[in-house]
């Protein structure tokens, strides 16, 4: 089957996914308003997906095929990943705690309750009662949404590759194509970008420090106390991903093309810009330094590329 062909019978598929989607909707939503404005926007979805047999080439079609899946499916989300980790391991963090959460609740709730009752018998001290009520609110609150650091590091590499993706973006109108949290044998990838440079597999970091990358050491000093610093564990993650993604890539379409491995640093990071194992480059001038590449790819090319890619990473 041709290329054109798997294209014409997915987006078939995804026309009828979408219409029972629709129509389980229709039957479960109490709402029948609502149901029919998710049937109007399904069948907008269903009938953008279609009309793509009908562009001149078939990377036009690809193109148009693959934003038809992005309006419908989660999958690509820049941060996708990270978040859901974020979310499970906070969730379970309060399972795990609850008892300890309804002791804080109780008091916290008492001193507000205590609070109501002294502002209502004395209205003279309200405005201390409403301070202490909204301070008790504010301390379960606080509790509540401060799990330990190493949780809070998922929603922070979230951020992280939001950052990216939005610095990315610009490259989407000049013929680059860009997703976003694909999946791999270890872990995901956070970005691919593919345009006139070449493929380049880019992970996000946001660290709190100042980074200075120097034979092969990625070393991180603390802003508020540069005394106190760490070595990052650089770039073998994202090397052996390159690595992995190479491969995968070679044994599902023979294409032998080299995946460049990139780190997108948002931290302090006075280099800018520095090869070592991979490129370590600041997320604000990750989209100039790909434009600076020298051309590998035509422009013609770019998008039969990108799909040959992503299909061959399709779990």
């Amino acid at each position: 089957m041709t290329d054109a062909g798997r294209c014409l019978k997915s987006a078939a598929d995804l026309r009828k996914r979408l219409i029972r989607t629709a129509c389980h909707c229709w039957r479960s939503t109490a709402s029948s308003q609502r149901s029919a404005d998710f049937l109007r926007t399904a069948g907008a979805w269903s009938s953008s997906t279609l009309q793509f047999a009908s562009l001149p080439d078939f990377a036009t079609r690809a193109a148009a095929f693959r934003h038809a899946q992005d309006m419908s499916s989660p999958v690509g989300k820049p941060g996708g990943s990270s978040q859901a980790q974020y979310d499970a391991l906070t969730r379970s963090w309060r399972r795990r705690n609850r008892k300890l959460f309804l002791a804080v609740g109780a008091i916290c709730g008492s001193v507000m309750a205590g609070s109501l009752a002294i502002a209502t018998a004395w209205p003279n001290f309200a405005w201390i009662s409403g301070v202490f009520a909204g301070a008790a609110l504010c301390f379960y609150l606080f509790a509540r949404m401060s799990p330990p650091g190493w949780i809070e590091n998922w929603q922070a590499g979230a951020w992280g590759e939001e950052a990216t993706a939005a610095a990315l973006a610009p490259l989407k109108t000049e013929g680059w194509v860009v997703t976003h949290d694909l999946p791999a044998h270890h872990g995901n990838i956070d970005h691919l970008v593919v345009g006139p440079g070449g493929v380049f597999l880019l992970d996000s970091k946001r660290i709190n420090g100042t980074v200075t990358v120097s034979d092969g050491r990625v070393a991180v000093q603390r802003l508020d106390n540069p005394t106190l610093g760490y070595n990052h564990p650089g770039a073998g993650h994202v090397i052996a991903l390159a690595k992995e993604t190479h491969d995968r890539v070679l044994a599902g379409s023979r294409l032998n093309v080299w995946i460049v491995p990139v780190m997108v640093l948002w931290a302090n990071f006075p280099q800018g810009v520095t090869d070592d194992r991979c490129t370590f480059v600041h997320g604000e001038r990750v989209a100039e330094w790909l434009r600076a590449q020298p051309v590998k790819i035509s422009d013609n090319r770019i998008e039969q590329v990108s799909e040959m890619v992503i299909r061959a990473l399709a779990p």
